[in-house]
């Protein structure tokens, strides 16, 4: 048995009421008048006290009256009695040919089986026909995808690509753990990309994801201009131990790459910011940190933790990687692509996090016979009540 409000059971308590009003009729007691009472001695004459055996019962189906009405406002659930319903199983696909086609088997026996195929995108697109697929025009969005499942559904089938790049580096929140089918990554073999600084070439990204330096003179196809202007950041309401790791982070990453970071007293000339809560005027130009204050959210240019970036609550800062993860952010929203790499069924997982709201399917299902036995106690206890006169 469970209880969907069970802090409504505090109103137990309640039946403390009857039974005091109970003791206390019993002690006063009632005095009765009658013609030959004055020939009675002091003793024989007192007046009766305590509480007569005819009245348990009218005391007795109160409390039950009492328990009866908690128990129906707490939302009495019993799994035993509730009807199993029926199985809805959803495949979602992310919007690719080559995993349609990886997958037809399974995603045609979907099909006979009436079960509901969906391409990832924006608009959850009915499949209907494995053999004429369009793809024309369709927009892959995970998340917005996962934001139209219903919570009805029973079990979610995604299939996806195991390549760093299709997937990206953000979580997914989903109304069910999806189970997750992953297809053949087509890495691109990609040129390395390159750093510079005020139009000079200073450094390349590498197959491993590490920045390497390189000459002045090497030439690339692919690279992206950082200005100073684009260095320089600014502190918001942040604790003074955060100001202090974040700082020795911004100098850790200067000493090993070269990045010039400058603080900056105006939050309109920063391209870096970090603070508790984002600004009310947010400008999409700008690199948010924010910490203290985890926000789930797909934007580009904001970054949440939960913790504080220091010390004593921070596992970035205990481990030495905040750094790490700060010039990571940082290129990334500069424009500078990782290397493709494969993903585990692991590292996908671990993406996905359920936001199921608790007895989101769970319905009261014990109500109407609360009801009936509250409505024969009440009738119990009137007749009785009005024929012991109480």
């Amino acid at each position: 048995m469970q209880f969907l409000q069970p802090i409504l059971l505090w109103g137990l308590l309640g039946i403390c009421i009857p039974i005091l009003i109970h003791l206390w009729r019993g002690k006063k007691g009632q005095v009765m008048y009658w013609a030959a009472m004055h020939w009675l001695s002091t003793q024989e004459s007192s007046v009766a006290k305590g509480v007569r055996l005819e009245n348990i019962l009218v005391l007795l189906l109160r409390i039950l009256m009492l328990v009866l009405l908690v128990f129906l406002l707490s939302q009495v659930f019993i799994p035993s009695l509730s009807k199993v319903s029926e199985e809805r199983i959803i495949h979602l696909v992310q919007p690719s040919i080559q995993i349609s086609q990886e997958y037809k088997f399974e995603l045609q026996q979907a099909l006979e089986k009436d079960e509901e195929l969906y391409w990832a995108d924006e608009n959850l697109t009915e499949i209907e026909d494995l053999d004429e697929l369009n793809l024309a025009g369709r927009t892959e969005d995970i998340q917005a995808a996962l934001n139209q499942i219903p919570y009805e559904a029973t079990q979610l089938n995604l299939y996806l690509s195991n390549s760093q790049n299709n997937i990206g580096s953000k979580n997914y929140l989903s109304k069910i753990k999806p189970r997750l089918f992953l297809g053949s990554a087509d890495l691109k073999n990609s040129s390395p990309q390159v750093i510079s600084i005020d139009g000079i070439k200073t450094m390349e990204l590498n197959q491993n994801g590490l920045l390497d330096s390189i000459a002045d003179d090497q030439s690339s196809a692919d690279g992206i201009n950082l200005e100073e202007r684009d260095f320089a950041f600014y502190m918001g309401n942040v604790s003074t131990s955060e100001r202090l790791f974040i700082k020795a982070s911004l100098e850790a990453i200067q000493d090993v790459y070269g990045f010039d970071f400058v603080e900056n007293e105006e939050l309109d000339e920063a391209k870096l910011v970090f603070d508790h809560e984002l600004p009310k005027g947010k400008d999409s130009e700008k690199l948010y940190i924010i910490s203290n204050n985890f926000t789930f959210s797909e934007q580009a240019n904001l970054v949440s933790f939960s913790d504080e970036l220091d010390f004593e609550h921070s596992e970035l800062v205990q481990t030495g990687k905040l750094p790490e993860v700060i010039l990571e952010r940082f290129l990334a929203y500069s424009g500078l692509e990782q290397q493709d790499v494969k993903l585990s069924q692991t590292q996908l997982e671990s993406r996905f996090l359920v936001d199921k709201p608790k007895n989101q399917n769970k319905k009261a299902n014990l109500n109407l016979i609360l009801i009936g036995l509250f409505l024969l106690c009440y009738a119990a206890e009137r007749y009785f009540a009005n024929k012991q006169a109480i």
